[in-house]
């Protein structure tokens, strides 16, 4: 009964110390120089009500988000940074404020301006607090603040009433506090608050009232000098912890129930130093002892024993320095250690999960290699440990020690080599080990035994690559190798019997490289190749993967196989991890979609909870599986890391093993974890998510910072609810943090402008920023949420509303003026639209007129081409005789005659080219080719212009190359040719020009004769832009006013189509105001050419102009006292036609064009002048207006001939002052009299109304029709006298006669237009009322009909010759004359 006590104890201790060796481990983070902290001398560590942690350095304070530190230091030119650096305490105050003890005195941090005020007492003011010095604060549960004021007492500040009060040390006993200052103030965790004085006088205050509700004196004492800065401790069972800073006195213990007391000090087995600098407790009880060199005392207090955490040199995970100067215990539990000289080291459980073994120099009997490959547990508990190169290791649980085995080169009884990949142990008590090129070994406790291949022996082991090693439920022992396939030993016989590729019911691959048996007893088999599953009667059922078939295997490579709880076979590949429902042969596959975001896969292990965990190269994770139905199973994946305390990121292959006890082994290149799943706890609480910075323009935006002349920030982003952007700061940056310690780097993060964003953007890495750019002006509200630790989506949310203000062509008064501007552009557009549907209709209309237009046109034209055929037969009847009468006439009837023939041919010639525009309108232009010399027509033809050429004083010259040249070619065509060409340039050249034609013959390199004609000129030139379109119909060059171009525009279209049926071309070269050559080049075949011998180049001056100043300009000479008639007309012919019928009559004047004809007019003073229209250099118009505007010329009668006969044309000609318009062709007969009549005419009024003019109209005795119709016309213009509105219109209708014929009866009879003569009645009737009548000079021109006085004056100086005041001055009988 003893006896079996004693094993329970003992079974017990051995459970306790196995489980207080694997949670023993305690393993740190760190924070240092290198990962930004100011210093690495860590004074003080605090966390305030937001989640950041604080870390006052000797040189700096520290904000801690849990990835980022922000440095506050003290800045000599801003008064409002910390007045020191060396940051000693931190203190929580009110309204988000902290409590800064500096070397350099107190400093109070405002967050929400992020500032420091150094002056304090001010602030403490506004708390009813006068305490010279505040030596700490700590805050009690119900939000109210006490403040140590040593020798004054105790502050408390309650922050719902904003009152204080203050609790004064007395010496008298009872409820007030002791009369000793106070040391220190404590919070129990239960909420309340204790005192210590500096005489060691303990009290427990109310919390409310502050009243002392117990006092402990036990270890109060009397003398003053020994007065310390005591340091009081209260652990969760409200027990005291007393200690002295800065003094070797170790620690006096208070059990507060039982009263009971004990001194803690430096002895053996107790702490290691007693030279305290700080005390907590952690979530499991254990008091830490900060002490000066000793690291830390971890206490227990149910045996106050003690075990310690010191920095050991080889481990990073272990405290950072033995020198601790404060400790502290953050509200999640996280202690935090801050070290004289390496930062600050924090612990929890829930940071660094995974307990780790792994090569430490300082523990010759831990483990001395780390890269470790397989696993296996003995009957006692303990394990074997295979690595990859440093042998066998045994560790022994109990002890924790390890023990090597490792191969000796010689020593048959050593292992066979230290690359270890395989390890099992059998039914016999018996391990075996598989190695790499070392073939098995059998170790029984004392001896190994090896086997190896033996090329010799086909019984020995198939491949010294032993992978994987199984003893099946019937005894049998399988090896699978890693090239020499399946071996099944017999350990009786000693002989290996093989299981190979080929062989038939043979394996899938000899390359393998897992082994597991199934509960059914069958033996399942990875390899390189895929599955095979060996089933109980020795077939063999092959299990592989097809690119593209999802439902099959994911990958060949297989690294493991593991049978779980519910029967299904897991095979863990290089490309993902699949599932196998042996039932149904069923595949499911698992990748990154479902959470496992490493696809290689090494070993998978099922834990008591049939949980599964996978190592992977890249992390360990854990899939939790929940059951839903018969068949249906969820499956969520958690990743852990190095970060989460695993010997790395990257296992071993086989790796990995689960104990009998269920603890869990993974191992890998830096040594292994061993771990119970249930103790692995993972970090579920709910981080504060706070925004740390805003960016604009990749710049940080601190408090009052301006930017573009506008501050947006008044306080901290971390307390700012609204953010107001202008318009060009629409790009925009902000950065988070969760507040969380235990793993932030796990913490994943969601964003959203919403507004903007349609989906929330996750960010992936440890990227906290948001960015955004061209944030159209609105309402947003940004808002962000993140995971906890473990990778769970969480409601954290956390939202800052952002306006970006529009600029002023988006605010309210902008689109009231774009709506109106819209209206009005949308009434315009409506307008528009109108109108451009009535334009529209009117193109429609334009465009069906301009259609019936173009088949009149085409009728018009084939009406003219049809008369044109009628014309060519009478045209032909006249020139055939007419060529007859030339030769017989006499010398004076031959001019004549010549002038009828020449325009004859000239009409003929426009009629032939209407005809032959109207075939090409058609395409019916055909070469009708005969047999000619055509150099000799062409200087035949070119002699016929001759006389132009003499009239026009032009010099005409021909030069040709060779004097014949006998070929096919269209006679008639050439002569059109030249003909338009010549006349051009006849026409286009001033007199004293020179045309000349040239002919030269060349061979071209088809040995065809090319003609090559050209036609130059010095004429007025065709400007650049016109060059390539004088060949398109209709098309007529500007040219200047001395010329009068009378042509159609289809003349030198014509001639290039001419000559391109002549298979030639025609190009055109000129200078504008120097002359024009046309180059017409005719190609003919060889064979239509009579060759003849080179003749000398012919070169002939046709008509030789004569100089200007030569030219004989025949002077007028009055012959006779027969009136004078001068005639103005371009044309040559039909001057001579009117000269030569009129010279009977009259004493003929001649003129080329307008400006000739005045300067002759001046010079002759004709009597009547009968000038053409259309002329060079001032045409008809211009010369009657001329004549007409000047007085020496105003009485000549003048008739114009024209061709144009439309009305408007003819009043145009008689509002200018003609006294006549014919329109040609006229009868001579007509003409004849005309000129008579207006001659006569002009005679009669000049006598008979020589004084009517001077107006005295009474003396008249006989009234004669004329007489009759000048007094209408005065009574008319008198009744209106003073009606300046009074128009010839009005006249006209008053004298019951058109405008045209009171014109031509006015004008006869008193040589003035109508017009002139009312001006002159008006002026004639001012005379008298300047001289008798008292009015001024304007009052006269209104009652005579002026409305404008100046004009007036104007035509009264130009009628009389002086103006009308001059007039008004003189006597009746100086009147002038």
């Amino acid at each position: 009964m003893f006896a079996r006590k004693n094993i329970i104890v003992l079974i017990f201790f051995l459970i306790s110390f196995i489980g207080y060796a694997q949670q023993g481990q305690i393993q740190f983070s760190a924070i240092n120089l290198s990962n930004g902290l100011s210093h690495n001398q860590v004074n003080t560590v605090f966390k305030d009500s937001k989640g950041f942690i604080w870390i006052g350095t000797l040189s700096g304070l520290n904000r801690f988000d849990g990835q980022q530190i922000k440095i506050f230091k003290h800045d000599p030119r801003d008064t409002k940074s910390l007045s020191d650096d060396f940051i000693a305490n931190i203190f929580e105050l009110p309204d988000n404020k902290l409590y800064l003890d500096t070397k350099n005195g107190a400093n109070i941090y405002n967050a929400e301006t992020q500032s420091f005020i150094r002056d304090v007492k001010p602030y403490l003011k506004t708390l009813n607090i006068s305490a010279k010095k505040i030596i700490e604060v700590i805050k009690d549960n119900a939000d109210g603040f006490w403040f140590n004021a040593g020798a004054e007492g105790i502050f408390k500040y309650d922050t719902v009433s904003k009152k204080s009060i203050h609790l004064k040390p007395n010496a008298k006993i009872g409820s007030e506090l002791s009369g000793s200052p106070v040391s220190a103030l404590y919070k129990a965790p239960n909420g309340d608050i204790w005192v210590i004085h500096t005489d060691k006088t303990i009290e427990l205050l109310n919390s409310s009232t502050g009243k002392v509700q117990k006092r402990i004196s036990v270890f109060k004492h009397d003398d003053t000098a020994a007065s310390q800065n005591f340091k009081l401790f209260v652990d969760n069972a409200s027990d005291l912890w007393v200690y002295t800073l800065n003094s070797q006195r170790g620690i006096d213990f208070y059990e507060t129930k039982t009263g009971k007391i004990r001194f803690i000090d430096k002895v053996p087995n107790g702490l290691n130093n007693n030279l305290i600098s700080s005390i907590i407790q952690d979530d499991k009880g254990l008091i830490w002892i900060g002490t000066d060199h000793g690291g830390v005392n971890l206490l227990d207090k149910r045996n106050f024993s003690v075990r310690y955490l010191v920095n050991k040199e080889d481990d990073i995970k272990s405290i950072g320095q033995n020198a601790i100067v404060t400790l502290y215990k953050d509200r999640s539990g996280i202690i935090w250690v801050g070290t004289f000289k390496k930062g600050v080291s924090f612990y929890h459980e829930k940071i660094l999960k995974f307990p780790l073994y792994k090569h430490q120099n300082g523990n010759p009997h831990g483990l001395t290699y780390d890269d470790v490959n397989r696993f296996v547990e003995d009957e006692h508990g303990n394990i074997w440990i295979g690595t990859n190169g440093g042998g066998l290791f045994y560790f022994n649980r109990k002890t924790g020690q390890f023990k090597r085995y490792v191969h000796e080169s010689g020593n048959q009884n050593s292992l066979s080599n230290d690359i270890i990949v395989a390890l099992f142990i059998d039914h016999q008590k018996k391990l075996w080990v598989g190695t790499y090129f070392g073939g098995l070994s059998s170790f029984d406790g004392a001896k190994f035994t090896n086997y190896k291949h033996n090329d010799q022996d086909v019984t020995s082991l198939a491949d010294d690559r032993v992978w994987d090693i199984l003893e099946d439920r019937r005894g049998n022992l399988w090896v699978a190798t890693l090239g020499g396939g399946l071996d099944k030993f017999d350990r009786a016989k000693g002989v290996f019997i093989h299981k190979k590729l080929g062989d038939k019911n043979g394996i899938i691959s000899n390359s393998l490289s897992c082994l597991i048996e199934d509960n059914k007893g069958s033996i399942w088999i990875g390899s390189a190749d895929g599955v095979d599953e060996m089933t109980t009667d020795g077939r063999f059922i092959h299990y592989k993967s097809k690119p593209g078939d999802k439902k099959l295997l994911t990958n060949n490579v297989v690294y493991g196989i593991m049978e779980d709880s519910y029967g299904f076979i897991w095979i863990s590949t290089r490309d993902g991890l699949s599932r196998l429902n042996p039932e149904s042969g069923q595949f499911r596959n698992f990748d990154s979609k479902d959470g496992l975001t490493e696809m290689t896969t090494l070993k998978v292990v099922e834990d008591n909870d049939k949980n599964l965990w996978v190592s992977t190269a890249n992390g360990l994770f854990e899939i939790i599986v929940k059951k839903i139905d018969k068949n249906k199973f969820s499956y969520t994946f958690r990743k852990y890391d190095e970060q989460d305390g695993l010997q790395g990121n990257a296992f071993n292959a086989n790796a990995g093993y689960k104990t009998r006890s269920g603890e869990l082994l993974f191992g890998g290149a830096n040594g292994f974890n061993l771990f119970k799943p249930a103790d692995i706890r993972n970090d579920n609480a709910k981080p504060v998510i706070v925004l740390t910075d805003l960016q604009i323009s990749n710049r940080s935006i601190g408090i009052n910072d301006q930017v573009n002349g506008r501050v947006l920030l008044n306080k901290s982003i971390i307390f700012t609810k609204d953010l107001k952007l202008n318009h060009s700061q629409n790009g925009f940056a902000l950065e988070f943090a969760a507040l969380n310690f235990f793993n932030p780097q796990k913490i994943k993060y969601r964003y959203k402008l919403e507004g903007f964003d349609q989906h929330w953007q996750e960010l992936q890495g440890n990227n906290r920023l948001a960015t955004y750019t061209n944030i159209d002006p609105g309402d947003y509200t940004f808002k962000v949420v993140s995971t906890d630790a473990s990778g769970n989506w969480i409601n954290n949310e956390t939202s800052l509303n952002i306006t970006i203000m529009p600029p002023f062509w988006r605010t309210t008064l902008a689109y009231i003026i774009y709506v109106l501007l819209i209206g009005g552009t949308l009434l315009f557009i409506r307008h528009r639209g109108i109108q451009r549907i009535k334009k529209e209709f009117l193109i429609e209309q334009e465009r069906q007129q301009a259609k019936r237009m173009h088949d009149l046109d085409l009728l018009k034209i084939k009406f003219l081409t049809n008369v044109s055929h009628e014309f060519r037969t009478p045209l032909s009847l006249i020139i055939t005789p007419l060529e007859k009468l030339i030769k017989q006439a006499q010398d004076a009837e031959r001019p004549q005659l010549q002038m009828i023939h020449r325009n004859g041919r000239r009409l003929l010639n426009l009629v032939n080219q209407l005809l032959d525009f109207r075939r090409m309108e058609v395409h019916e232009l055909k070469l009708h080719p005969k047999t000619g010399d055509i150099i000799a027509f062409i200087q035949e033809l070119s002699f016929s212009f001759s006389d132009i050429a003499d009239r026009k004083n032009i010099s005409f010259s021909f030069q040709t190359d060779r004097k014949g040249l006998i070929t096919f070619f269209d006679h008639d065509k050439i002569e059109r040719i030249l003909f338009n060409l010549l006349s051009n340039a006849f026409k286009f050249t001033p007199q004293g020009g020179k045309v000349k034609v040239s002919l030269l013959t060349t061979v071209n390199e088809q040995k065809q004769t090319e003609l090559i004609l050209k036609v130059s000129d010095t004429g007025i030139g065709i400007p650049e832009d016109n060059k390539a379109r004088i060949f398109e119909r209709f098309f007529q060059n500007d040219v200047p006013d001395s010329i009068v171009n009378q042509g159609s525009g289809i003349g030198l279209s014509i001639t290039r189509e001419f000559v391109r049926l002549h298979g030639g071309h025609i190009t055109v070269d000129s200078i504008v105001n120097e002359g024009t050559e046309f180059t017409v080049s005719l190609v003919f075949p060889k064979a239509d050419i009579e060759t003849s011998a080179p003749e000398p180049k012919l070169d002939l001056l046709i008509t030789a102009g004569v100089r200007e100043d030569e030219v004989n300009d025949p002077k007028f000479v009055w012959k006779s006292k027969k009136p004078v008639l001068m005639l103005v007309e371009d044309n040559e012919d039909f001057r001579f036609y009117l000269k030569d019928n009129l010279k009977e009559y009259y004493q003929i004047a001649e003129a080329a064009n307008g400006k000739e004809g005045w300067q002759k007019i001046l010079s002759v003073h004709p009597d009547l002048i009968v000038s053409d229209v259309s002329m060079p250099e001032m045409n008809g118009i211009d010369l009657c207006r001329k004549i007409k505007a000047d007085k020496r010329t105003a009485h000549l009668p003048v008739i114009l001939l024209t061709a144009l006969t439309t009305e408007d044309e003819q009043l145009t000609g008689l509002e200018t002052g003609a006294s006549d318009y014919m329109t040609k062709p006229f009868n001579f007969e007509i003409l004849l009299s005309k000129i008579r009549n207006l001659l006569q005419q002009q005679a009669l009024s000049k006598k008979t109304y020589q004084k009517q003019v001077e107006f005295k109209p009474l003396e008249s005795e006989i009234e004669s029709v004329d007489d009759k119709f000048i007094r209408q016309l005065s009574f008319h213009i008198e009744k209106h006298l003073a009606d300046s509105a009074y128009t010839v219109d009005q006249l006209s209708a008053d004298m019951n006669m058109s405008r045209v014929g009171l014109y031509k009866k006015v004008l006869p009879l008193t040589g003035k237009s109508p017009v002139e003569y009312i001006r002159s009645y008006r002026l004639l009737k001012s005379k008298p009322l300047l001289l008798k009548s008292q009015m001024t000079i304007a009052e006269v021109a209104y009652e005579v009909g002026f409305s404008n006085p100046k004009h007036f004056s104007k035509y009264f100086k130009q009628e009389f010759n002086m103006l009308p005041s001059a007039y008004a001055l003189t006597k009746p009988d100086q009147e002038p004359v």
